[in-house]
């Protein structure tokens, strides 16, 4: 929420860079804690515990801010916090021991979270605190990047009995004074919506989801710690493992960029999934090619970057996604922090002596426990507060089938259902039943296939709500065809029934939902649209041109705020379907088929397979060489005459309402 108007681009461009300094450490880890391992001034045991205090200080630094800033100015909270951190930053240059430095670095924390917390709070009260969160992750690691060279060339290889690079630390720190005359003095008073505070709910799905950040970062923070000391035993010199630190965190600034343009395009879970299985992955290839080389070992480390910072965008999404109100999203950060730092304490209780090999498969066991994780939230219910209350919602097809079962649930959910389809007597059946249960409905007979008088139901809902929210594109089906005894014109005829019903509604409903900038676009698909269906062959094609179509649109419209849900349904039980003489293997009932789409449309994905048996079914199918399944296919086909007097023989594999 935007509550001061007062933050100008220069006190937000200040702000990011006392954000940037303070979480400089965060980056620069390895290298300065190598410092001082080599020094033998730390041993590699303490290297976790210090690395894993200071990031657990950094976060209570957050938390202590927000409990001052009714006693203090922000000026005064920063100039304090600017010393402090300097201060400790030109003791650690001198201290020795794993416990003294362990105090030291966690005294520093506290004051690098104080600066955190003034730059967090800027930004949220500042213009498009979206985009400005999200340039902060990349300036951050940039200067972190930068000052990693600096200290490579030309700080740590000068000779002396302190640590260089915590003095230069401690003056880049102390030099952030100069910058506070352009701070706000004060912050501006925010309060959190009582609305967004009263609704929030704990859920099963938070829980995991937090776990999950916290995992991931875990394995992240376990193996970046001890990176130095793991580049050493593959031949790096000390100069060599500092550029390689270096080096990594440009990586990340490559991962997160190229987080922030897949996120839009690349399901959110699949890539979590994915980047679980890498970072496991990363873990175990380091370990087992220690023998192969150096640059194995940095391809390896060149991957774990790019998957760094990747992963942020899409845990923000799915936390939004879980909860809008921003309460979880907002615990994201926490979570990476926590996770930086019980990463490194974990991996420190298993390195023994001067190997620290063994932090390789403690980080290759936080990656599957996070793969795991992966897969129990996105099979958790999603969250029930996702309601379609007061939202306009135009549903097409639906007189019958899981067309009209939707727009009943959504009805009672408090949705401005307006229903279409071509049966008028139907239509006022489904009104009536949602007006005497005391929804709203508003209905209108109009052929699907009559392009103008679809533009014109758009437009008529629209004038009426002044908005359109949720379309729903449910029209089509098609009986038994066999090809093998149809015309062109046949089987043009029944794909226009199936693609241009969808088609007419769905440019008008985007020209609409692009206006206004936001906008759902839920289209009943078939699983008959992944493969030939004997049969279905113009209702397969029909789907699998839609599905396309949809997909296009995904890329196209997805930067208008417009969200696409295909669902793919199997067989359904409907009245449409009950006579028509067709296989129907793993049917379920019309009511349960809706219960799947309110799932899918709450949890917001992308693509819904259901029910899940049918969709292994498919997935095997495609999998399968194509002539195997054509011959799966074939057995089931109905044998017809054929102009020779030879006869031919296949089953459908869809049917739907």
């Amino acid at each position: 929420m935007n509550i001061s108007p007062a933050v100008s681009h220069k006190q937000l461009s200040v702000a990011l860079a006392l954000g940037s300094i303070a979480v400089l450490m965060v980056g620069l880890q390895p290298l300065l804690l190598g410092e001082l391992l080599a020094q033998n001034r730390l041993s590699l045991e303490g290297v976790g515990l210090v690395a894993m205090g200071e990031i657990l200080a950094l976060g209570l630094g957050v938390v202590l801010g927000d409990s001052l800033r009714s006693r203090f100015s922000l000026r005064a909270i920063t100039v304090v916090a600017i010393l402090a951190a300097s201060g400790m930053d030109l003791i650690t240059a001198r201290n020795t021991g794993d416990g003294a430095l362990a105090a030291t670095r966690a005294l520093a924390g506290l004051a690098e979270g104080l600066l955190l917390w003034g730059t967090v709070n800027l930004i949220v009260q500042g213009p498009a605190p979206d985009r400005v969160a999200g340039v902060f992750m990349v300036v951050q690691t940039l200067g972190q990047a930068l000052v990693a060279a600096v200290l490579a060339y030309w700080v740590l290889p000068i000779p002396s009995t302190s640590s260089n690079g915590f003095v230069f630390l401690g003056a880049l720190t102390a030099a952030c004074l100069l910058l506070v005359r352009w701070q706000p003095t004060r912050l501006a008073n925010q309060h959190v919506q009582q609305t967004a505070a009263t609704t929030f709910g704990w859920g099963l799905n938070h829980l995991l989801l937090l776990g999950l950040v916290f995992m991931q970062l875990s394995a992240i923070g376990g193996l970046w710690a001890y990176l130095e000391p793991l580049s050493n035993y593959v031949g790096l010199d000390a100069q060599n493992a500092q550029l390689l630190i270096s080096g990594t965190l440009l990586m990340q600034v490559v991962g997160g960029c190229l987080g922030i343009v897949l996120v839009r395009r690349v399901s959110d879970y699949s890539l979590l999934a994915v980047a679980a299985m890498l970072l496991g992955g990363i873990a175990l290839g380091m370990y087992f090619s220690a023998d192969l080389g150096v640059r194995v070992f940095l391809v390896l480390c060149g991957a774990f970057g790019l998957v760094w910072l990747m992963l942020t965008p899409f845990q923000v999404r799915i936390a939004l996604q879980l909860d809008p109100s921003g309460r979880i999203a907002a615990l994201v950060p926490g979570m990476q922090l926590l996770g930086c730092a019980f990463g490194p304490l974990i991996a420190s209780q298993w390195v023994v002596g001067e190997n620290a090999e063994r932090v390789l498969l403690v980080s290759t066991s936080f990656s599957l426990i996070a793969l795991t994780l992966v897969g129990l939230l996105r099979r958790c219910p999603a969250s029930k507060h996702v309601s379609f209350a007061q939202k306009v919602v135009l549903v097409v097809g639906a007189s019958s089938g899981m067309g009209r079962g939707l727009a009943v649930r959504l009805a009672q959910e408090g949705a401005w259902v307006v229903a279409t389809a071509r049966r008028k007597e139907l239509l006022n059946d489904l009104q009536l039943e949602i007006t005497r249960q005391g929804g709203e409905c508003q209905v209108s007979a109009v052929d699907a296939l009559d392009e103008r008088a679809a533009a014109g139901l758009v437009a008529e809902v629209v004038e009426r709500y002044g908005r359109l929210d949720v379309v729903v594109l449910n029209a089509g089906g098609a009986p038994a065809l066999d090809m093998r005894e149809m015309k062109a014109a046949d089987v043009t005829a029944y794909m226009r029934s199936n693609y241009d019903v969808v088609v007419n509604y769905l440019f008008p409903a985007l020209e609409q939902m692009s206006r206004q900038g936001h906008g759902f676009v839920v289209h009943t698909n078939s699983l008959a649209g992944f493969l030939g269906v004997p049969l279905q062959g113009p209702y397969s094609a029909a789907k699998g041109a839609l599905r396309l179509l949809i997909d296009t649109c995904r890329i196209e419209f997805g930067g208008r705020g417009i969200r696409f849900l295909s669902l793919y349904p199997g067989f359904v039980a409907t009245a449409q379907t009950a006579n028509d003489g067709m296989p129907a293997p793993l049917e379920i009932p019309e009511a349960a088929a809706v219960e799947h789409m309110l799932y899918a449309m709450r949890s917001r994905r992308w693509d819904y397979l259901f029910p899940w048996p049918m969709r292994w079914v498919i997935r095997l199918a495609r999998a399968l060489p194509k002539s195997v399944t054509m011959w799966v296919l074939r057995k089931q086909l109905p044998c017809v005459q054929t102009v020779d007097g030879r006869r031919e023989a296949a089953v459908s594999l869809h049917k739907t309402g």
